[in-house]
């Protein structure tokens, strides 16, 4: 459930410290589908090494220049690489299993806390700020497993829910998180807690989903 301001954190605190927060889950990290065979690579960012920085910079900037470029706030070199490098900030990277070279894809999530429509309440998040795939890795279930990773991640550090932020003109990624993946707007995504004549102003939304653990709790009750 969502908690106090001094719960919360506490929690995020915490969390914040430790170094590997995949520690749970078996090692390796594996994904194989019927053209991949990856090994997903766990990094706070301490840990990422600057030729990585390097390329999970260049692919957000390959991917998603132009959708910036035409956006409210625009695109800053500067304000992305502050976003993507932030000391909380923790990546997974997917690789070739049999050339670590060859990279995949990636994505950037950071356990921060999100206002509610509460002011005296607030949600712990696991919050994806980048998923981002070379073209030949799409269309084959590893955007989808990265997500579910994340969940795990959130239901394990005791996370509210998992949310992130989509441009509305990116149609695609819209419809993956919202009918694949089964993403709803947040409380205080524009489009849910403003009137239609201020949301159409903003350009994104706000997207989130309760972590299994939460979803788990509330099907028990």
């Amino acid at each position: 459930m969502p908690t106090t301001k001094c719960e919360r954190d506490s929690l995020i605190s915490r969390v914040n410290q430790e170094s590997n927060l995949v520690c749970f889950l078996e090692s390796p990290i594996v994904y194989k589908s019927k053209d991949l065979d990856l090994v997903i690579d766990y990094y706070s960012i301490d840990e990422l090494p600057q030729t990585l920085r390097d390329w999970t910079f260049n692919l957000v900037k390959q991917n998603l220049y132009y959708m910036y470029a035409n956006s409210n706030d625009g695109w800053s070199d500067e304000g992305k690489k502050k976003e993507m490098f932030a000391p909380e900030a923790r990546y997974l990277v997917a690789r070739s299993a049999t050339d670590e070279d060859d990279l995949k894809g990636f994505l950037l999530f950071q356990m921060v806390q999100e206002e509610t429509m509460d002011d005296d309440v607030m949600a712990n998040c696991a919050y994806c700020y980048e998923i981002q795939l070379i073209e030949d890795a799409r269309n084959q279930g590893l955007g989808e497993f990265f997500m579910s990773l994340l969940d795990q991640i959130g239901s394990y550090w005791k996370m509210d829910k998992v949310m992130l932020t989509v441009f509305k003109a990116n149609k695609g990624a819209f419809k993956f998180y919202t009918e694949k993946l089964g993403f709803e707007l947040d409380e205080i995504s524009p489009g849910a807690c403003l009137p239609r004549y201020k949301a159409k102003h903003f350009d994104y939304e706000l997207l989130s989903k309760p972590c299994q653990a939460d979803r788990k709790k509330k099907e028990q009750e």
